[in-house]
């Protein structure tokens, strides 16, 4: 089984094509790779349930503002904590005894 992941635009041609059939889309309008990027993401984006098919799992494997996921978050994203949740967890005592004005 093939998996998919990493830029749509570090992608060949061939590449981008074998991505389209395994999506079951037709690339044929398309006269360039920006065009057939444009065109799988337009898929991508419009098929969010396509995040839960291990095939697609590395096309939406990244975080918002480009950052990469860690091995841990990928192993187990229910226990990764969201930045409201890193924000409501108390200090240690020792953390806050530790910090000088």
């Amino acid at each position: 089984t093939v998996v998919f992941s990493g830029s749509l635009s570090s992608k060949s041609k061939a590449d981008l094509l074998e991505l389209a059939q395994a999506l079951d889309i037709s690339l044929n309008g398309a006269r360039n790779n920006p065009e057939r990027i444009f065109l799988i993401q337009a898929q991508l984006d419009g098929r969010p349930q396509l995040k839960d098919d291990p095939k697609f799992t590395g096309r939406y494997g990244r975080l918002p503002g480009g950052q990469k996921r860690t091995h841990a978050s990928i192993v187990d994203e229910n226990a990764a904590l969201g930045p409201a949740e890193l924000l409501l967890r108390p200090v240690p005592q020792s953390v806050v005894d530790s910090i000088t004005c």
